[in-house]
């Protein structure tokens, strides 16, 4: 499904700014963006103050990921290794004030979150109930061509999910393994500001980017319901974020 694109240098760009290429945001709706790894990445240059602009983008990376930055005349995709070049560059920690041993906690969240948690969600929306996710997708086109659009979606995400072994089980046991991720993840913030204490870092921006396309899009996803009845710090957790660090988020949940 991916389309890999050749992005082109403009003199316009400007030293020292990232130029963050994401999936066209008119393909969301209620979230910013329809990636969560887009919305991790822009809340991590935000909570950093690197200077950068969002482009959307309807091609895909070298690597046929979305996002992928521009920067310095230099291509650089997937969000990971996007964070930890731009941290070397611009003397950035990650994980600010963690030890060894935090660090691996952390680290330890980041994968759970991108790799294990995010799956209930996208077999729920792209595999399961893309006739509900239809009235939350691409709204700026008709009907018939955003069914079209999850239509292939739902083959491509289907053999995806196969093969990491989440698609294997029920509907059931999925959105179980999403329910119960989100509350590890729950009961390890507890009354912390952040996961990790009192400085955010790259963890926050991950939960963050993952479970706001359940917590923002009111559909019938059961980790939103769980959430919404069991979880309330993570719910204070993204106000938290959203009032300090992202404030124009409403404003741009409606571009």
């Amino acid at each position: 499904m991916s389309q890999t694109i050749d992005p082109k240098w403009k003199e316009e760009y400007k030293k020292d700014v990232v130029y963050l290429h994401v999936i066209p945001r008119s393909r969301a709706r209620d979230v910013v963006n329809i990636s969560p790894f887009a919305i991790k990445l822009e809340l991590w240059l935000r909570i950093n103050e690197i200077p950068f602009e969002t482009i959307d983008c309807q091609g895909f990376s070298k690597k046929g990921q979305s996002p992928f930055i521009l920067f310095n005349g230099e291509e650089i995709p997937d969000s990971n290794f996007i964070i930890e070049y731009l941290s070397k560059y611009f003397n950035k920690n990650p994980y600010p004030n963690l030890d060894a041993s935090e660090k691996a906690t952390a680290r330890a969240f980041v994968k759970m979150v991108e790799e294990n948690t995010s799956w209930p969600i996208f077999v729920y929306r792209y595999v399961e109930n893309i006739d509900e996710y239809a009235d939350y997708f691409s709204t700026d086109q008709p009907m018939e061509v955003r069914k079209q659009i999850l239509g292939k979606l739902q083959e491509w995400v289907g053999k995806r999910a196969h093969g990491h072994g989440i698609g294997r089980h029920s509907t059931g046991e999925i959105q179980q393994i999403g329910c119960d991720d989100i509350q590890a993840i729950s009961d390890f913030l507890g009354n912390k500001k952040y996961m990790m204490g009192d400085t955010p870092t790259v963890v926050d921006c991950s939960v963050f980017g993952v479970l706001s396309q359940v917590v923002y899009v009111p559909m019938g996803y059961p980790m939103r319901k769980y959430i919404l009845e069991n979880c309330s710090n993570i719910i204070d957790l993204f106000d938290r974020l959203k009032n300090t660090y992202w404030t124009n988020w409403e404003e741009q949940c409606k571009m």
